[in-house]
């Protein structure tokens, strides 16, 4: 997802520009209609929904054979649960029964419902800004716009990679909701086919994985919980953050100036103190999320799959072959931390898991004092002897 403080510093820019044509600002502000000032939006859905369309080349990738596909999925869903429970030590309150499959336009909408929920607390944030705020008002459509087209092409990009997805459901208005399952089926048909692999395994060991996830948030829902408190946490920081406007992209710039040099994400450096702590807790839950999904897949699938080391290397073959605008996409838009995350994470998994074995992993999930911080993923020992010390 495109991160709140990459709509700030564009919205920071588009404000700096404001700022040197004040002459046009104050003939826009007066003769724009109080009506029209009142429709204030971050982010123009429509525009982002456009963009996301045409990158995403939909049109080309069908969904061929739909009524088999679902019914696959369905099934090595159902295959994969008793597994990862055997292996987990752990049942599903109820069993998994939203599985989608979808093309790359149904993945898009599915994506854009759930984004311009989530995005809804920073909307209300802005529009109540914004209307205190010539500067901003003035370019709100622009930068509405700007912000659709950054939105659309993000995500129509990942529309043409993404394989599977767990729709944690986060924001659901009732909170006994599941997640959903979604299975990209011309994605996934593609990269088979490029690697030259099986197509029942390789839609298992996706399977495996993402069912992994549905059991970590629904198994210990209090997981669910604490990553939505997490989400308002941060959402309370930037309403402080967007106070004034404009008057903080001198300050996210001087972070970003005082960091340099830093060995950090350019994300990282524009984050303010409170924001780090929140973001650190952030990370840590989901390269434990990734991490302990893949440790689960591999202990799981070598069991399963004959083919699962054929299917492993072939896929870290190509993932070790980006290409340059893939890799530029990565660190722009912070897909290239996640990923460094997601292998820190699985191998505290797998430390913990070697040194203690699977139950004693497990207590990760027993409740938030357990959860692991970003120190304790990058050195599992420290974890290890901080639940010794608890007994």
């Amino acid at each position: 997802m495109a991160k709140p403080g990459t709509d700030l510093r564009r919205l920071g820019g588009m404000l700096l520009i404001g700022a040197v044509a004040g002459a046009a600002a104050r003939y826009y502000m007066e003769t724009r209609t109080r009506a029209e000032r009142q429709q204030t939006s971050l982010i123009d859905w429509d525009q982002a929904r456009a963009m996301a369309l045409r990158v995403s080349q939909w049109e080309e990738a069908p969904l061929i054979e739909r009524s088999f596909r679902e019914a696959q999925y369905l099934r090595l869903v159902k295959q994969s649960e008793p597994l990862i429970a055997e292996y987990l030590g752990v049942e599903l309150p109820e069993p998994i029964n939203r599985v989608y499959v979808h093309d790359r336009r149904e993945w898009l909408e599915a994506n854009f419902t759930s984004f311009e929920h989530l995005f809804r607390p920073i909307e209300a944030i802005y529009e109540r800004n914004a209307t205190q705020n010539s500067m901003a008002m003035l370019f709100s459509d622009v930068n509405s716009k700007l912000l659709g087209l950054q939105m659309g092409g993000l995500l129509g990009f990942l529309a043409r990679r993404v394989l599977g997805q767990y729709d944690l459901s986060l924001l659901s208005p009732d909170p006994a909701t599941g997640g959903a399952l979604y299975f990209v089926e011309p994605n996934i048909a593609r990269v088979q086919g490029q690697l030259g692999l099986n197509d029942e395994d390789f839609r298992l060991w996706i399977a495996l994985h993402e069912t992994t996830h549905a059991f970590e948030f629904e198994a210990y829902p209090w997981v669910r919980q604490h990553f939505r408190d997490l989400l308002q946490q941060y959402f309370d920081q930037l309403n402080d953050q967007l106070e004034g406007l404009g008057l903080n992209l001198p300050q996210l710039l001087m972070r970003l100036i005082q960091n340099w040099g830093s060995n950090e994400h350019w994300i990282e450096m524009m984050l303010t103190p409170q924001q780090r702590v929140i973001f650190e807790q952030l990370q840590a839950l989901m390269s434990l999320v990734e991490g302990y999904g893949n440790h689960v897949m591999n202990a799981v699938g070598k069991r399963l799959l004959p083919s699962f080391e054929q299917i492993e290397h072939r896929v870290a073959q190509r993932q070790s072959t980006r290409t340059i605008i893939e890799q530029v996409f990565n660190r722009i838009t912070g897909m290239d931390l996640k990923l460094a995350q997601y292998q820190q994470g699985e191998a505290f998994v797998n430390a913990v898991t070697q040194a203690r074995g699977q139950a004693y992993c497990a207590r990760v999930w027993e409740r938030v004092e357990h959860l692991p911080t970003m120190e304790e993923i990058k050195q599992p020992a420290l974890w290890i002897a901080r639940m010794d010390a608890t007994g």
